[in-house]
């Protein structure tokens, strides 16, 4: 009787103990299955997260600007009354120093616009040495026309928003400088920038070389309104004439931007002479096309 106690004792333990491990294999099996859940979930959550950064990095963002001066100081000089012979000096002098870029939404385009306005060469300062050297222009010129009174003396330089057009936005960076004499001289560079790739377009992003001589036919053509004004008429002879690398894009089409004096006299500013998107279908480059910044018709 005893022994058969024992036997049942052993084999009530011995089941208890097999219960015990299939209870424990379960819950092993139901972590690793929750491991293996989770770690898919992982997997999903990183390969989601990699999509939206690159769907939020191909987002064409709105442009949002507003002025940053840099350095801006302007001074009037009292000049000593002149004496009878020398009533050709003037009575007062101005001066003017100022510099400004633009702040946008987007921080390496800021880098962009500062880098354009202020490089020099393959330098470009820092915000602390563009302001010490217009202060040192200021003061260096503020002492030469106290010596030798002049009418006046500006350096500005400044960056405008023109418009932006989905992916493509356009900028203009103006300076203009008067030292005396009849007039100042200024002038304006235009910007396109891609928004996506960070690059700023240029001619040749838009011509092979081959295709230029057409441009440049079309270019004199509106130049000279189509023949209206005769070559021999023309403030620049036709064999002085070329293509202006200074451009912009826009619905409408392609600007070339002349400086002052390059074809025409001072007082015309600086002429703007456009070519349509039609007139440039077939002359542009293939890469340029593929880009979508303009939509051409189906032929």
């Amino acid at each position: 009787m005893k022994k058969t106690f024992i036997s049942v004792a052993i084999l009530a333990a011995l089941f208890t103990t097999g219960c015990q491990d299939k209870e424990a294999q379960a819950k092993i099996e139901q972590l690793n299955q929750t491991v293996t859940q989770l770690t898919a979930e992982n997997t999903q959550l990183k390969a989601d997260l990699m999509t939206e950064k690159e769907r939020v990095s191909k987002m064409i963002p709105a442009i949002f600007v507003e002025e940053d001066v840099v350095f801006k100081k302007s001074e009037t000089i009292k000049y000593p009354k002149p004496q009878p012979e020398e009533e050709y000096l003037p009575e007062e002098g101005r001066i003017d120093y100022a510099i400004s870029t633009l702040k946008t939404n987007i921080d390496w385009l800021n880098t962009l616009l500062w880098e354009e306005l202020t490089r020099d060469g393959n330098n470009v300062p820092t915000r602390e040495q563009v302001i010490q050297y217009y202060q040192k222009g200021f003061d260096e010129t503020r002492r030469a026309m106290l010596e030798e009174p002049s009418l006046a003396f500006e350096t500005n330089s400044w960056v405008n928003f023109i418009g932006q057009k989905e992916k493509l936005a356009t900028f203009s960076i103006g300076t203009y400088d008067f030292t005396g004499g009849a007039h100042g001289m200024g002038g304006t560079r235009y910007l396109t920038v891609d928004l996506t790739s960070h690059k700023i377009l240029k001619l040749n992003d838009l011509f092979d070389e081959s295709s230029l001589p057409k441009v440049k036919a079309l270019l004199w053509d509106n130049y000279t309104q189509q023949g209206t004004i005769k070559d021999e008429d023309t403030f620049t002879s036709k064999a002085d004439f070329n293509v202006s690398d200074n451009i912009y894009i826009d619905s409408e089409g392609v600007h070339f931007i002349y400086s002052a004096y390059a074809i025409a006299p001072y007082a015309a500013g600086e002429p703007d002479l456009t070519l349509n998107w039609w007139q440039l279908k077939d002359l542009l480059k293939p890469a340029f096309k593929q880009q979508n910044y303009v939509k051409f018709d189906e032929e």
